[in-house]
C-alpha cells in the first residue's frame, strides 16, 4: 500500500493526492454548510459580524478595525482593543476582493483542513510511512472539534491549527528559521497565543532536556537547542506584555467594566479577577480549585473525552507533546463558564495540532522498536476506527449531535427565514440599525450598525450596558427584531422603545414575530 501511495500522478504523490482531494471536499462540504447556516440567521454579531464590521470599516471608512458590538467596554470601537490580531492584515486583501460574510466563511472552511498537511507529513516522516500519514490526515479532516470550530461563525483561531502543526513539524525537522516563521505567525493571531507559546519553548526545552544539561555542563551556551527554547519563551512573553501595552495605550477598556472584560466572572469559585491569577490562587486556595475543577463535571469529562477519545487516547502516549495545551486546559478545566468546556466555539484550535501531535509521537515509540509496520497496524486500525466512531456521533454535520450539550442544530432556512431577509430589503444599506445578535451579520457593513448585547444585560455591568441601549436608540434610524430567534433582546428592547414615542412600526410579519421600527422624522 505505501509503495503504491508513493508513486507519482501530475508529479506528485498518489498519497499528498488524495490528502488535498480531502481537504476541497472537506472545505466544499464546510463552506455549503456554514453558509447554509449564515443564510438560516444562525451566524452572530460575537463574533461574524464583529469580522464583518472591522473589516469593511478598515476598507471603506478609514477606520481601524473598528466594530460597534463592545462600544460600551471598548470606547475605542477597535478590535485591538479587545484582541491583538496583526493576522487581520493579511485577510484584508481577500476580503477587499469580495466583500461579504460568505467570503470569511468559506476561508475559514478551507484554511482549517490545510492542517492535514502538515499533520500528514508529521506522520509519515515519524511514525511509519504514509499509510500512517494518510490515517492521521483522515483522522484530523473528520475530528469533531475542528468541525464545531468550523461552525461557530468566523474566528482568526481558524489559522492556529495550520500554524500550530506546521510548527510542531519544524521542531522536528530542526528547522529553526520555518519554526520561528510559524511560530511568529500564531502569535499574530491572539495575544492568548503568547501563553501558548511559553510552553512550546517548555516543550522544545523538555525534548532535548538531555542535550542542554550535556551542553550546559560544557559550557556551550551557543548551541541551537538551548537557545531557540530560551528564545522561544521570550518572545512570546515579550509579545504579550507588547500586546498589553497596546491595548492601554491606544484602545484603553472602559474603567466601569474592566472585571467583566477580563472574564472575572468565569472565576467566581477561585476568586480570580483575572485569568493570570488562576495558576496563583490554585496554589493558594486548594479547595476552591477542587471546587473550581468538579463544577460542572460530567460536561468537563465529556469535554475531555471529545477530544482525547477520537485518537483512541493515544495522545497520553507521548505527554510531553501535550505541554503547550497546558494553558487552555488549565484556564477551561477551573472556569465556570460552560462554553470553555464543551465543543461548540472555536476554543478547541489552541489545542488540536499538539493533541494530534501527541497521539504521532505516542504510535511512533511502537514503530520505533521494530521499524515494521506491522508491529503499528493494529493500534493504526483502532485509532481509524475511534476515529471514525467519534465522527459519525459527534460531528455538527449528523442530528445525532444533539444528545451532546453543544449550542448546534441543523439549518433551516423556511417562511420565517424568508420573511426576514423581506424586512431586510426595506431597511436601507446606509441607515443607522440596532438589532440582535443573529441578524447583526446581515447589517454590518455600515459604520453605524449596533447589536443589542444580550450577554451583558444581566451582567454586573447591567446598568453600563442599559445606558448603552439608551443611548443608541436615541441615535439610530431603524430597530429590528425577531422574537422567534432571540425573546430575550426582543423584549428587552420592546419594554425601552414603550418610552420611544419617536419610533413607529413600519413592517410586521410572522405573526408579529418579526418587527421594524423606523423614527419618525
Amino acid at each position: 500500500m505505501d509503495e503504491w501511495l508513493s508513486q507519482k500522478s501530475l508529479r506528485y504523490e498518489r498519497s499528498i493526492i488524495l490528502v488535498l482531494v480531502c481537504i476541497m471536499v472537506y472545505g466544499i462540504i464546510f463552506s455549503a454548510t456554514t453558509v447554509s447556516r449564515h443564510h438560516a440567521f444562525m451566524t452572530g454579531a460575537w463574533d461574524l459580524g464583529i469580522f464583518t464590521q472591522s473589516l469593511w470599516t478598515t476598507l471603506n471608512a478609514n477606520r481601524f478595525f473598528y466594530h460597534t458590538c463592545e462600544l460600551f467596554i471598548n470606547p475605542s470601537g477597535s478590535f485591538f482593543g479587545v484582541h491583538f490580531s496583526p493576522i487581520l492584515f493579511l485577510i484584508l486583501p481577500l476580503y477587499w476582493i469580495s466583500q461579504t460574510p460568505e467570503t470569511l466563511l468559506v476561508l475559514q472552511s478551507f484554511i482549517l483542513p490545510l492542517a492535514a498537511i502538515p499533520i500528514y507529513k508529521l506522520a509519515r516522516e515519524n511514525a511509519g510511512g504514509r499509510v500512517v500519514g494518510l490515517v492521521f490526515a483522515l483522522a484530523y479532516l473528520t475530528y469533531p472539534p475542528i468541525h464545531y470550530v468550523n461552525c461557530y461563525d468566523f474566528h482568526v483561531q481558524a489559522f492556529l491549527p495550520l500554524f500550530f502543526a506546521c510548527t510542531i513539524y519544524y521542531v522536528t525537522k530542526e528547522n529553526w528559521p520555518k519554526y520561528l516563521l510559524f511560530l511568529f505567525l500564531s502569535l499574530m493571531c491572539q495575544e492568548n497565543v503568547a501563553q501558548i507559546g511559553v510552553f512550546i519553548g517548555v516543550y522544545i526545552g523538555w525534548k532535548y532536556r538531555g542535550l542542554i544539561v550535556r551542553t550546559v555542563k560544557m559550557r556551550k551556551l551557543t548551541e541551537k537547542k538551548i537557545l531557540v527554547p530560551v528564545a522561544t519563551m521570550i518572545l512570546s512573553i515579550a509579545w504579550y506584555w507588547i500586546t498589553v501595552w497596546q491595548r492601554n495605550t491606544f484602545f484603553p477598556i472602559n474603567p466601569q467594566t474592566i472585571e467583566a472584560f477580563l472574564g472575572s466572572g468565569n472565576f467566581e469559585i477561585l476568586g480570580a479577577k483575572n485569568p493570570l491569577e488562576v495558576p496563583l490562587l490554585v496554589v493558594l486556595r486548594p479547595w476552591n480549585a477542587i471546587l473550581a475543577l468538579t463544577y460542572d463535571a460530567s460536561t468537563k469529562i465529556l469535554y475531555m473525552i471529545l477530544i482525547f477519545g477520537p485518537l483512541a487516547l493515544f495522545s497520553f502516549k507521548s505527554a510531553s507533546a501535550l505541554i503547550p495545551t497546558i494553558p487552555w486546559f488549565f484556564f477551561s478545566l477551573f472556569s465556570q463558564c460552560l462554553v470553555h468546556h464543551m465543543l461548540g466555539s472555536h476554543y478547541e484550535a489552541y489545542t488540536v495540532s499538539f493533541v494530534f501531535a501527541a497521539a504521532i509521537f505516542g504510535l511512533r515509540k511502537s514503530y520505533l522498536k521494530t521499524r515494521d509496520f506491522k508491529s503499528i497496524r493494529r493500534p493504526l486500525e483502532t485509532i481509524a476506527v475511534f476515529s471514525l466512531v467519534f465522527f459519525v456521533t459527534a460531528t455538527p454535520l449528523f442530528p445525532m449531535i444533539r444528545v451532546f450539550p453543544a449550542n448546534y442544530t441543523p439549518s433551516h432556512i423556511g417562511e420565517h427565514e424568508r420573511l426576514l431577509d423581506e424586512v431586510l430589503d426595506n431597511v436601507p444599506s446606509d441607515a443607522s440599525i440596532l438589532t440582535q445578535s443573529n441578524l447583526f451579520p446581515h447589517v454590518s457593513h455600515r459604520i453605524d450598525a449596533y447589536v443589542i448585547p444580550s450577554p451583558w444585560i444581566n451582567s454586573p455591568i447591567r446598568n453600563v450596558t442599559i445606558e448603552f441601549i439608551n443611548q443608541t436608540l436615541d441615535k439610530v434610524e431603524y430597530v429590528l427584531v425577531d422574537h422567534k430567534s432571540d425573546p430575550a433582546a426582543t423584549a428587552f428592547v420592546l419594554s425601552l422603545l414603550d418610552t420611544k414615542t419617536q419610533f413607529i412600526q413600519v413592517a410586521c410579519k410572522d405573526n408579529g414575530t418579526i418587527l421594524l421600527y423606523k423614527r419618525q422624522t
